[in-house]
């Protein structure tokens, strides 16, 4: 999952819009260098930015339930834990995302 992550990462940052000088915001395409992601409209941008956020806080949160040694007693508990760590991630770094998109 991590080696998908920054896959994901790298292939948004080489068709990203921000690396054409003449890119215009609102101007019905991404302004990609890549000739056959011409057609990517801002829409497309918003959903790789939500599957990113989805990715990077799923990696987050399964190294640490990896990490967090295992108890039978705790294991309701842990779960719940994992499941609001993984809402806060996700939270934050789909903030994050989409702060950084509008900003541009």
């Amino acid at each position: 999952m991590l080696i998908l992550t920054v896959a994901s990462g790298i292939f948004v940052y080489l068709v990203s819009p921000l690396r054409e000088p003449t890119f215009q915001p609102n101007s019905g395409n991404g302004g990609s260098l890549v000739p056959w992601m011409r057609g990517i409209t801002e829409s497309h941008w918003l959903w790789g930015a939500n599957i990113l956020a989805f990715l990077l806080s799923s990696n987050l949160t399964f190294i640490t339930w990896q990490k967090w040694g295992l108890n039978r007693n705790t294991q309701w508990l842990r779960l719940t834990l994992m499941v609001l760590a993984w809402i806060l991630l996700f939270s934050f770094f789909w903030l994050a995302f989409m702060s950084h998109l509008l900003s541009q």
